[in-house]
């Protein structure tokens, strides 16, 4: 190599050190602290939902959009799943996988669950509305005012055998193990919308009936808002919790919806490392206003 060809790498090379090159800013729609993807095709838009408790699905509107047939098998390559994926610069999931699912939400195309997440770094920046896929590198940029340790099911030499993160809150000075899930959402009565100032459609918590039914007899205070999730086609009840603590940032009110303890009993069985009470949404994550997942180190920073 002659020395002008030296001189240009040296320079590239000390020009990156100080000009690093800056994360990858995904086009993300942040609303009512729901979070998706806004993907150009041809002559349309690709919208998918992410969510951390979730899996990669294609709705009846993704199919049509993305010009492939419903079927039960792995459609990532039917779909050309990773060729748009790469071309807009978007995380290629950990499993390579993507499947038909008869949602009937016009809200979303698809959705981009655990195996998206998995593995990866995310800056989730509720205040600017921003998500992002950190490098280790770029991650390192920035200080955090404090981290809380995640958890996830392992086999006997650590590695997770499932992408569902656990995160520890506190509520009254009881620590409850809940679903790290940023894609829960309810649908919500015309009176909850009304109680609640909020849309139809919103982030929410999930709580399951046992700790539910405590709250209730043991702090009559907090509000109930009878039947007010229409979810599933079903009706349930929610709670408001006037503060929950997240590591040390106490956030609320954030409401809670009930549900079944079988659900959870179900998914701490097969997929968690430990039993689980309920799931945390973003109407209490937002409240941490910017922090990072590190699926790699297993640990959720809460920025500056």
């Amino acid at each position: 190599m002659n020395r002008i060809a030296l001189y240009l790498v040296s320079l590239l090379a000390f020009s990156f050190a100080i000009h690093p090159p800056s994360p990858t800013e995904l086009p993300a729609v942040f609303k009512n602290d729901l979070i998706s993807l806004s993907i150009p095709l041809e002559d349309d838009t690709l919208k998918l939902y992410t969510d951390t408790g979730g899996k990669n699905f294609l709705y009846k509107s993704g199919i049509k959009k993305l010009d492939t047939k419903r079927s039960k098998k792995n459609l990532w390559e039917h779909a050309n799943f990773e060729n748009l994926l790469a071309e807009n610069e978007i995380a290629i999931p950990f499993i390579k996988e993507i499947y038909f699912t008869n949602d009937k939400s016009s809200n979303f195309d698809g959705m981009l669950g655990r195996e998206w997440f998995a593995n990866k770094i995310w800056e989730f920046d509720y205040l600017n509305k921003s998500l992002k896929n950190l490098k280790r590198r770029e991650e390192n940029r920035e200080k955090s005012r404090q981290s809380l340790s995640i958890y996830f099911k392992t086999d006997s030499t650590g590695h997770h055998i499932h992408h569902l993160p656990r995160i520890e809150i506190i509520v009254k000075s009881d620590t409850l193990s809940m679903l790290l899930d940023t894609g829960a959402q309810a649908y919500l009565s015309k009176q909850a919308q009304k109680e609640l100032h909020k849309n139809e459609l919103v982030a929410m918590s999930f709580i399951n009936a046992s700790t539910f039914n405590r709250w209730r007899n043991t702090y009559p205070e907090w509000k109930v808002i009878e039947k007010g999730d229409l979810s599933f086609g079903k009706k349930a009840d929610m709670i408001i919790v006037p503060l929950v603590q997240i590591g040390g940032v106490t956030v609320g009110p954030v409401e809670f919806a009930k549900r079944a303890d079988s659900n959870f009993e179900v998914m701490s069985s097969y997929f968690m490392d430990k039993e689980i009470v309920g799931a945390l949404g973003g109407n209490a994550l937002s409240g941490l206003k910017k922090f990072v997942v590190d699926y790699e180190k297993e640990e959720l920073r809460i920025r500056k």
